[in-house]
């Protein structure tokens, strides 16, 4: 029988449907499974004619293409699901029942693991209504049916990222570069052993590199500056395609010539101020991280060098939600973070980054010397500030 793993807010989740902020059928990649495909084939919508719309007749496989590995649905020009009613609502459901929905749709945004011997549930940051749970849940994240794995090693080792990363007596930039300085080393063991994974976990063990951390020269503005360059470069992709253009064209410009508008000494002293801001929404930020070790570290047939990868993606997201709420907040005038802005911009970088595996291993290995980054690119990045 499998074990069932599950982010102890699984179970709250609740799709919103045309009431949500931000709609999952637009300007995303929906992906159509094969039994899907089958089931769609000669499958018509029928059209709609009333006081309030009128839309045509549509059948579902005449609005495919393919992506090279497979089918997904083709948006129209306002780059909009073209199943969608003019509430926002899907023709799909409405006219022919959950039962012909994609799996893409039918998931979104949970995420479901399968393991030799057990499953893992969580939610993806991609959806709003999930950032709202996240946000919501002032409690530490916890997981239901967690049960010792002794023989997993790639098991212990991710359960070490998470207890490292809940560690609330360290900064969350200190909580990450902890953590990957930990990742190198189980790298360069011969014999990677979970007994060895718990030795790096002790109080003794992390306070002495915490200690280190915080005896190293920091500058600030050249961490200030690589955020901004590997935001720009994260975004690169979906500005040329025009997608989110309403949020990330604007900052995007901005960052392009950050370093003309503003000197150094103001952009250290606008990050100090937007840190101060930025400190109410450390839980949040916390709580997005677990999720992602969580849900998109580990995955079936992971190495431990894939798991590097995949910590090194979860630290660029990271920083690049900060660079975009930052940048964000700076085009609004410096003026009070909300928490709206802080959700979009989580949401749109989570939509931005959520790259396959192979996609994130080729990205990597292209935009660096190697996809293992040495641990001071890494301290680079994050910096010395609070959160």
């Amino acid at each position: 029988m499998n074990q069932e793993i599950k982010i102890n807010y699984y179970d709250k989740f609740r799709c919103i449907a045309n009431k949500c902020s931000f709609n999952c059928c637009q300007e995303w990649r929906i992906s159509v499974d094969e039994e899907t495909l089958n089931k769609w084939e000669g499958v018509t919508l029928a059209p709609i004619k009333n006081d309030e719309e009128s839309l045509p007749e549509v059948k579902l496989c005449s609005c495919l293409e393919s992506d090279g590995d497979g089918f997904i649905i083709a948006y129209k020009k306002d780059k909009q699901c073209p199943f969608l009613d003019g509430k926002k609502l899907c023709r799909i459901v409405s006219q022919k029942g959950e039962d012909y929905l994609a799996d893409t749709c039918t998931t979104f945004p949970r995420q479901i693991n399968e393991f030799e011997g057990r499953k893992e549930y969580s939610l993806d940051a991609c959806c709003p209504v999930v950032i709202d749970i996240m946000y919501e849940n002032k409690e530490t994240i916890s997981f239901i049916g967690k049960e010792a794995n002794e023989e997993d090693t790639l098991y212990a080792v991710r359960s070490l990222m998470l207890e490292v990363v809940l560690e609330e007596d360290y900064t969350l930039p200190e909580r990450m570069m902890i953590t990957f300085y930990v990742l190198l080393d189980l790298m360069r063991q011969k014999k990677l052993t979970t007994t060895y994974v718990a030795s790096c976990k002790t109080k003794a063990y992390l306070e002495e590199l915490v200690m280190a951390i915080r005896n190293m020269p920091f500058d600030p503005i050249e961490s200030a500056i690589e955020r901004n360059e590997l935001f720009l470069d994260v975004v690169e992709n979906y500005r040329k395609n025009g997608f989110y253009t309403e949020y990330l064209e604007g900052i995007s410009e901005l960052a392009e010539v950050l370093e003309d508008e503003y000197s150094d000494d103001e952009i250290l002293e606008l990050n100090e101020v937007f840190e101060t801001e930025f400190r109410k929404y450390e839980n949040l930020m916390q709580n997005y991280l677990v999720s992602e070790i969580f849900g998109n570290s580990l995955m079936p047939k992971s190495s431990l060098e894939d798991l590097v990868v995949a910590f090194e993606w979860i630290a660029m997201e990271y920083v690049s939600v900060k660079q975009a709420i930052f940048l964000k907040w700076l085009k609004e005038g410096s003026s009070q973070l909300t928490y709206d802005m802080v959700r979009d911009y989580l949401m749109i970088v989570a939509r931005v980054t959520g790259y396959d595996h192979e996609d994130i291993r080729e990205y990597m290995e292209n935009s660096f010397e190697d996809a293992i980054w040495e641990w001071g690119y890494m301290a680079l990045v994050l910096g010395n500030g609070e959160i």
